[in-house]
Order: C-alpha cells, then structure tokens, then sequence
C-alpha cells in the first residue's frame, strides 16, 4: 500500500510505486499492490485549507509527505475533529518495520 498527501507530485508518486497508474495534481491518494501489479487506486477528497468530512491522515514514513506499508502493517487509530470541526480519522503506524 502507498499513501500520497496532496503535496507529492505525480511524477514522484510514480517513481516511489515504480509503475504507471493514474495519478492527479493536489490530491490525497492510496494506491495498493498485489504480484507486481496495482490492484486498486484511489484518489481520495482532497482540501488543502482543512480536513475533509472522515478523511484519514496517516503517519509513520520516513518521508513527511507519504507512506509505503506492507501487509503486516498495523495501525493504531484516533478518531477527533482536533479542534477544527470536522471528524476525521489519524492512522499511526505501529508496526514500524512495515512501513517506510
């Protein structure tokens, strides 16, 4: 699995994935692999001013801006407005040796 913040390019999307899909400019997206080949893609409701309505929001990369988990990959999740209004959900990677 790889999850792309609305920052990353699509041409940086693309060499981290290392294959071609369909990608947009200034949106959030997850992207999930089976065999080599992209089984599912995701381009999620974007706001850059605030969260979106349940967006999820993940941490735990090393890159600032976007996650690659394998499927042993465990999360630890919160679920707050964190002041701003609108829910939505913080996933933290907790099994760090999954993630990167």
């Amino acid at each position: 699995m790889f999850y792309f913040d609305y920052v990353v390019s699509p041409t940086a999307r693309r060499g981290a994935v290392g294959l071609p899909f369909d990608t947009a400019e200034l949106r959030r997206q997850l992207v999930f692999l089976r065999n080599g080949q992209v089984v599912r893609n995701d381009l999620l409701p974007t706001n850059v001013e605030k969260p979106v309505e349940n967006e999820l929001d993940f941490e735990g990369g090393k890159e600032p801006n976007w996650l690659s988990c394998d499927r042993a990959a465990q999360f630890e999740v919160t679920r707050d407005s964190f002041g701003t209004g609108v829910m939505f959900f913080q996933l933290k990677a907790v099994s760090r040796d999954s993630c990167r």
